[in-house]
């Protein structure tokens, strides 16, 4: 039988607030707990300019503990 533990996303968000806002939607959420996050600006260079800022946004969220997984996990990643 295969459970699924946890995954790790990596999202691109356009600003901190986004930022905010995401992790406390992924807060509220319980069908996993957050394990860990992190989130790095990243800017987009052009011979020497800022072109681009972003905010590069990486998540791991659990499902079930590894040792004594308790349920079946389905993940479903829509195109938008």
């Amino acid at each position: 039988m295969k459970y699924l533990t946890k995954v790790v996303e990596t999202y691109r968000i356009d600003n901190e607030q986004e930022v905010e806002s995401f992790l406390q939607e992924l807060k509220e959420d319980h069908r996993f707990e957050i394990a860990k996050y992190s989130s790095t600006k990243k800017e987009v260079k052009v011979k020497g300019q800022v072109e681009d800022e972003y905010i590069h946004f990486d998540v791991t969220k659990v499902f079930n503990d590894e040792k004594d997984p308790e349920r079946m996990v389905t993940i479903s990643y829509d195109e938008d």
